[in-house]
């Protein structure tokens, strides 16, 4: 056997050979991450502009928690039992499902530096998958570092070349796989927060082995680099929900370690407690925020876990059990099918990787099972690698709809480095098998070539899978809320003095109000269901109308003739109205009394249409309101009895949703019993809580002489 290999791994040349490799690993993998970022994937989706926007909040002074779409009435059963704090900075950002804080807090530190844009937004994440390469890169190479040190260790005999080969080699293939990796460029390009846990867990990882194997005469002692892995396992809660199942990894692995070898691990019981204990203190904050509002902690787990096509009813273990299936094909052969998280179908490994990472995987469990290969060191750390692989996999196997690829995310790192141990085997192998690829420089060439082809092919799979098949699908861009966001782009170049609505309501708007940097300044109504907000007199007014929505055009052409329809955009057009244009147009004005300090009425007209009366109402709002409130219209006899009515909330358009200042404009229908003695009655209306029927006021309209 050639020594020159083994020796050449201990030389100063290897060692700057590696940085280099490194280097070009890390500018491959933040090109991959941060090239085209503003734009692909196109559009903004809901939930990266939901971190966004918190992250606004936190730029703008704004108190929290805060909730901007009006689907989040979880809100209230979350606080059933205790009401939220306000606070500046919170310790979780209860929107949305509820998250966790440091991915927004870095969002809103990206958002001063390049302002509120996707690109500042997804430019977290990104960065975030370059340091996972490189922490992978450390984690693989202090976990498979060799036992001992000394010279002895590097004696020419199979098994130490074999350790050569991995210690040296596997960390470099396991970063540029992980560079490569079509899943990791996928959500590093995403503004979600699963790409910030991986360079937490191998950090985690690198620590804690460190610690484990550190030398004797080390300068950093034992305790204090397993303290360091109890503060990123403490971390780890802040970042990601996955984070929660990894602590299980350290804890199963100390476990079998206490099996094999008790004496070692009760020789370092000190330096393990110290771990736990810091990892404690790191999470306690956020832990007390979960004991004080455990529905935070407790209502995502169980959403995940009991929504998909996966879900078996009543049985979670079943469940579990096929979802096992389901996540072992997605890795191989039939990935997921859901646009937004993959191409679909497209498996996790491409067939080049699967293959390196069967044979790592498979060459590790025959090490473990024979043990003859391995010294005990060696043993253990292989089986912490199966174990960090299990628990990576749970937040998949857990959910609904497995197997879904970012849940994967946390296995990203573990599988990388098996794939870098299948491609070091390989080269170990052929090595050992052909003379002329161990002592001649063209055949030494040729295994250079042939293993930089391979991952070159892999490489172009990942670059021509995303950027060509990906980017050209037809349907990215809707999966994506390309439409929302050109909407939302559309309306913030309108002045700031614009009242801006959309029609019809949607519940995720969180798209367009990052685009508009204030979601307060878009309201969305059903303009099909009668209701118009005609905005504040003295301001202009724009509509954005979807194109199946034509009722709300009719109904806004109607009431303002003046105004101007704008050219069709893809998923929407615009109706303006100028400030000039009146807002009670053919309408009575009233100057009526402010009911409750919250509205008061404005403006009114009468038109009666065979046995039924129209009565059309104009009300302006004078303070914000929390209650969803009910308006009638009542023909009112001599007794002072309704004897023909119309109750209910103004059509599309709720109280708690107007803006101080605004004009809202309704329609009320009442038939008239054809039985209705002839006579004189009285029409009038008001707004009353229909939880408690306390009126807000009333106010009488008119006298009606009925034939």
């Amino acid at each position: 056997m050639s020594v020159a290999p083994v020796k050449f791994f201990r030389t100063k040349q290897w060692r700057r050979t590696e940085g280099v490799l490194l280097l070009l690993i890390l500018l491959l993998a933040a090109f991959l991450r941060i090239w085209r970022l503003e734009d692909m994937p196109p559009g903004f989706y809901h939930d990266e502009a939901y971190n966004g926007l918190d992250a606004l909040s936190l730029v703008q002074g704004k108190q929290f928690p805060q909730f901007y779409e009006g689907w989040e009435l979880y809100a209230q059963d979350a606080h059933a039992g205790n009401p939220p704090e306000p606070t500046r900075f919170p310790i979780f950002f209860e929107g949305n499902y509820g998250r966790e804080p440091v991915h927004i807090y870095l969002i809103a530190l990206s958002i001063k530096l390049w302002g509120a844009t996707p690109f500042a937004v997804r430019l977290v994440p990104a960065l975030a998958g370059v340091a996972a390469v490189l922490t992978t890169f450390l984690a693989a190479k202090i976990l498979l570092q060799p036992a001992h040190e000394d010279e002895q260790m590097w004696r020419v005999t199979t098994e130490t070349a074999v350790s050569s080969y991995f210690y040296q080699l596997t960390p470099l293939f396991a970063a540029l796989t992980l560079a490569i990796l079509f899943p990791a460029i996928h959500f590093s390009r995403f503004g979600l927060r699963a790409m910030l846990f991986v360079p937490v867990e191998t950090l985690a990882t690198a620590c804690f082995w460190q610690g484990i194997l550190r030398k004797q005469q080390s300068r950093i002692p034992s305790w204090l680099w397993l303290s360091l892995a109890g503060f990123w396992l403490g971390f780890g809660v802040y970042v990601y929900a996955a984070a929660r199942l990894f602590p299980l990894l350290f804890a199963a692995f100390i476990l079998i370690w206490f099996w094999r070898d008790k004496t070692a691990v009760l020789a370092m019981w000190r330096s393990l407690s110290w771990m736990v204990v810091v990892a404690v203190i790191t999470a306690v904050p956020l832990l007390l925020f979960f004991a004080r509002y455990p529905y935070f902690f407790l209502f995502r787990i169980g959403y995940v876990a009991n929504k998909g096509a996966g879900v078996v009813a009543g049985k979670p273990w079943l469940t579990w059990l096929l979802n096992v299936g389901r996540v072992v094909r997605g890795f191989f052969w039939q990935g997921e099918t859901h646009l937004r998280h993959n191409l679909p179908g497209r498996p996790y490994l491409d067939w080049f990787q699967a293959i390196f990472f069967l044979m790592g995987f498979m060459g590790s469990l025959l090490a473990v099972l024979r043990k003859k290969t391995w010294t005990s060191p060696y043993v253990l750390r292989l089986i912490f690698l199966f174990l960090w692989l299990v628990v990576m996999l749970l937040p998949s196997i857990m959910s609904g709809d497995a197997p879904h690829f970012g849940r994967l995310t946390g296995a990203a790192p573990v599988a990388a480095i098996f794939v870098g141990m299948g491609i070091a085997w390989l080269v170990f192998a052929l090595r050992q098998r052909f003379a002329f690829v161990r002592t001649n420089r063209l055949g030494q060439l040729l295994l250079v070539m042939g293993v930089v082809g391979i991952l070159s092919l892999s490489l172009f799979l990942s670059v021509y899978d995303y950027f060509g098949r990906y980017a050209g699908h037809p349907d990215v861009a809707a999966d994506f809320y390309l439409p929302d966001w050109e909407l939302g782009e559309w309306a913030a170049r309108q002045p700031a003095d614009t009242r801006l609505y959309l029609t019809p309501t949607q519940e995720e708007m969180a798209t367009i109000f990052f685009a508009l940097a204030a979601p307060e300044r878009m309201h969305s109504y059903a303009g099909a269901e009668g209701a118009i907000p005609a905005g504040v007199p003295g301001s202009p007014s724009m509509y954005f109308i979807r194109p199946d929505d034509q009722t709300s055009l009719e109904n806004l052409q109607a009431y303002f003739p003046g105004g101007e329809r704008g050219r069709a955009q893809h998923r929407f057009l615009t109706f303006s109205v100028s400030a000039q244009e009146p807002r009670l147009a053919a309408l009575t004005s009233i100057d009526s009394p402010v009911w409750g300090e919250q509205l008061r009425l404005v403006g009114w007209s009468l038109t009666p249409l065979e046995g039924q009366l129209h009565v059309k109402l104009a009300w302006q709002a004078v303070a914000p309101m929390s209650i969803r409130y009910t308006a009638f219209v009542h023909l009112v006899g001599d007794a002072g009895l309704p004897l023909a009515q119309a109750d209910r909330p103004p059509g599309g358009y709720p109280t708690p949703d107007w803006q101080t200042g605004e004009i809202v404009v309704d329609t009320f229908v009442i038939e008239v019993p054809q039985d209705l003695p002839a006579g004189m009655y009285s029409l009038q209306t008001g707004f009353y809580d229909l939880a408690t029927l306390e009126r807000l006021g009333t106010a009488v309209l008119t006298e009606i002489d009925l034939p």
